[in-house]
């Protein structure tokens, strides 16, 4: 579970590769809070799911699959209007787990469709049913949010090139996955404040911190900042100075299209061309 606003990793689970990822998110639901909004992908709009987070009063939107409930396959088709109120109900087959569950068997939730620049629709069903206050046309920019997400295992398994672990027991593989989610929320704290200053630079594109520096400084500093006796403010301070150099620009509006390449392509890179720098 991911807090894409402050860049932070709330909770973060190993788990069986079978492991059923509905199962897992609401695992990560103790670690909500009240006003939290929670955005899932395509894998999790199952009714279980969402009468789940319905009994526990959660605040969420969900995009829906092709495949997916029968208001968001006609929406995604075109028909009907943009914003639908409906009520919902399991499957007869599931009837018996939501009862076992204590779960609600039935739950009314809004399914929302938006347009993208692709010309394809897109739905998603949220827990806003207030059309008033949560009108369609910004469900667009609040699921796209979702991508910090994305950006944030991009920096895990490149950047920090989590898979490379340091041993071949359970007990290295699991410190290599703690350790690693707890320093990229260890770098976006200690660069939040320097963010701060960049975006107020009268630049043509808004800068924020380059991640190749960040940890490559907070990888050199990190002994000083958590085990010795040295000043902590003295030791984020000089970390601070090192933020600033070459920071890199924001393009919001940067298309760039995504790049189909063959397995055999890809693992030639990891075996041949990836530079590992942490």
């Amino acid at each position: 579970m991911y807090d894409v606003l402050n860049r932070v990793a709330v909770d973060s689970t190993l788990s069986n590769a079978k492991a059923y990822e509905v199962q897992l998110a609401i695992q990560h639901l103790e670690h909500t809070q009240k006003n939290d909004l929670l955005l899932y992908d395509r894998n999790y709009p199952s009714y279980f799911h969402l009468a789940t987070l319905c009994f526990q009063n959660k605040k969420f939107v969900i995009r829906c699959s092709a495949s997916s409930f029968k208001p968001a396959r006609s929406m995604l088709k075109g028909e009907g209007d943009d914003s639908q109120i409906v009520t919902l109900k399991p499957h007869h087959s599931k009837l018996e787990q939501i009862q076992a569950h204590n779960l609600p068997e039935e739950i009314t939730v809004r399914f929302v469709r938006v347009k993208l620049e692709t010309g394809e629709y897109e739905v998603l069903v949220t827990s806003l049913v207030d059309e008033i206050d949560f009108p369609s046309e910004e469900f667009l920019e609040i699921y796209h949010l979702r991508w910090g997400a994305e950006g944030f295992y991009a920096i895990l398994k490149t950047r920090l090139n989590l898979e490379n672990f340091s041993g071949k027991t359970a007990e290295s593989v699991y410190q290599d996955f703690y350790s690693t989610v707890y320093l990229s929320g260890l770098e976006s704290i200690l660069t939040a404040d320097v963010n701060e200053q960049l975006a107020a630079r009268n630049t043509k594109n808004e800068q924020q911190v380059n991640h190749a520096v960040s940890f490559n400084a907070i990888k050199n500093q990190a002994v000083e900042l958590l085990c010795s006796n040295q000043a902590t403010d003295v030791v984020i301070k000089r970390l601070e100075s090192l933020f600033l150099t070459n920071p890199v620009s924001i393009r919001n509006q940067r298309k760039v299209p995504r790049q189909k390449r063959s397995a055999r392509h890809q693992l030639n890179y990891v075996n041949r061309q990836r530079k590992i720098s942490f």
